[in-house]
């Protein structure tokens, strides 16, 4: 689906990387998710954002809480995160139907730098 936001906003850019680097995410001192399948998304305007496959997470359990809909990457699903007995509100999110412009994102999750406890790059 084409983004609605790329005819009112010609000049917005968004960037789409492949990185070689080993991602491990961490809650609670245990390691969540870890994987070398990943996608760097730059926006203007915005923090680099690493977007990792589900199957590549492991430990938690993501709840939808809401939708959240952005004008240059289509409607996101936002995530509280269950792990053990704590319970994070709106920690991670997924397109699963991204525009166009970013389809190589879809049905990947990324998480909130601040909601978990080391997103670790190497």
């Amino acid at each position: 689906m084409k983004s609605p936001g790329k005819e009112l906003h010609p000049n917005y850019k968004i960037t789409i990387e492949r990185m070689n680097e080993k991602v491990e995410v961490f809650i609670d001192n245990e390691k969540i998710a870890e994987t070398r399948n990943v996608i760097k998304l730059l926006e203007q305007g915005h923090a680099p954002v690493i977007y990792i496959p589900q199957n590549d997470i492991k430990a938690i359990d993501l709840i939808k809480n809401k939708d959240y809909q952005c004008p240059f990457k289509g409607t996101a699903e936002i995530y509280n995160i269950k792990h053990g007995t704590h319970n994070y509100e709106n920690a991670a999110w997924c397109y699963e139907e991204p525009y166009d412009e970013v389809l190589e994102i879809q049905g990947r999750v990324a998480f909130y730098p601040e909601k978990v406890q080391e997103i670790r790059i190497s």
